[in-house]
């Protein structure tokens, strides 16, 4: 989770003297200012230097701690100040958590400096392109039904096991349930090939797992089950367009979609001074 650093990439105490906490890097103007309320209510400032900005708050030492509710407060206050910067500036690009610097604000420019160039790289990269998550799901018990009623061998098996004696009933059931998963697995394969298909023509890149972002989702947990998962890397102009694409998933019979974003692009951020931004 934590990755404080100094500037040459090495590895910090836990707490120091002084240190910048970076959000994100953007395209900014000399003169321009932002501000925002980040982590545990500090605040954020913009440092600049031709023409390529970095979102930082003053810390003394990392966020670290074994309660998870506090740690999800935090990684929501750091998404919310990029988020914040990205409706400021444009794409941004984020940083990852606990991405901290030992200094003050000139080590910070001293920083900007020395990644100028991959980080104006990233910028042009990313700029204008967000990333969505999509997430297909499904209502497992009715998709079981689904695939009985479709397969002949399923059923033969399901009527032999309610006739057989009770050790050869187990037998055929496990035959049936090893069938009925192989049957499904084969249905999850075909559902995240379609999901990969639709979006692709509408997409600059997919990540099948995900990938790495941060984001949080504040969305609640049901009955139905994961099927597919991936991240997008598209134009914002692309937006509406995929979203009618997932349409042909989510109008199948206990199918779900659930598309979020756009978000800044934290699963196709590089990585800036060989660390995992």
């Amino acid at each position: 989770m934590t990755d404080t650093t100094d500037p040459g990439g090495a590895n910090a105490d836990l707490e120091f003297d002084e240190g910048r906490y970076l959000y994100c890097a953007v395209r900014a103007a000399d003169d321009e200012s932002f501000t925002a309320e980040g982590i545990e209510d500090g605040t954020t400032s913009l440092l600049v230097r031709n023409g390529i900005g970095v979102v930082t708050q003053p810390v003394d030492s990392v966020y670290d701690s074994d309660d998870m509710t506090r740690v999800r407060s935090w990684l929501l206050a750091h998404q919310q100040v990029v988020d914040e910067a990205g409706q400021r500036f444009g794409t941004p690009l984020p940083f990852r958590f606990d991405t901290i610097i030992k200094g003050d604000d000139e080590t910070v420019y001293e920083w900007l400096a020395e990644r100028r160039e991959e980080i104006d790289d990233a910028l042009e990269t990313l700029a204008g392109r967000w990333e969505y998550r999509i997430e297909v799901r499904w209502d497992e018990a009715s998709m079981r039904e689904t695939v009985l009623e479709g397969d002949e061998e399923l059923q033969e098996l399901a009527a032999r096991t309610e006739e057989a004696s009770e050790g050869t009933g187990y037998l055929l059931e496990k035959q049936y349930e090893q069938r009925l998963n192989e049957r499904l697995q084969e249905r999850r394969d075909a559902v995240a090939e379609t999901l990969y298909g639709l979006v692709e023509p509408h997409a600059v890149e997919i990540q099948r797992s995900g990938g790495g972002s941060n984001v949080v989702s504040t969305e609640t947990d049901d009955e139905l089950d994961r099927v597919a998962q991936i991240s997008v890397l598209a134009p914002r102009e692309n937006e509406e367009a995929i979203g009618e694409a997932l349409e042909e998933i989510n109008g199948r019979p206990a199918h779900e979609v659930r598309y979020t974003g756009p978000w800044p692009p934290y699963s196709y951020a590089p990585q800036i001074g060989g660390e995992a931004q």
